[in-house]
């Protein structure tokens, strides 16, 4: 085994405890995770199935399959960020407009406090 290969699989290893930590409730997420260090540990150890699965698949090198893929997995991660940003957002106008119903119905209550 190369030194490549071996910081390779330390560092997908890291990356898939580091997403298991980070979504520590979502088992999706963790399975998620854990399948991520499974197939980056694969492609790592034997490198030419990603040329024969990009062959199958019409692709004609193993590294366009990849580079495919990321941009796949970057545009996903970009949506749920945005989504999650909408949805905080959501929450957080919808607490405001609590706090002014609440300051308007009782205008003595914010000066007690």
């Amino acid at each position: 085994m190369r030194t490549i290969q071996v910081i390779l699989i330390v560092l997908s290893l890291l990356a898939a405890i580091l997403g298991s930590v980070a979504f520590r409730s979502k088992l999706a997420y963790r399975i998620l995770a854990g399948l991520f260090f499974l197939v980056a540990t694969g492609f790592v150890m034997f490198p030419d199935t990603t040329t024969d699965l990009a062959h199958f698949l019409g692709v004609g090198r193993g590294t366009d399959l990849l580079l495919y893929l990321l941009i796949f997995a970057g545009v996903h991660g970009f949506l749920l960020l945005y989504m999650r940003t909408r949805r905080l957002d959501r929450k957080l106008t919808e607490l405001t407009r609590t706090i002014a119903i609440k300051n308007a119905e009782h205008p003595g209550l914010k000066e007690s406090q």
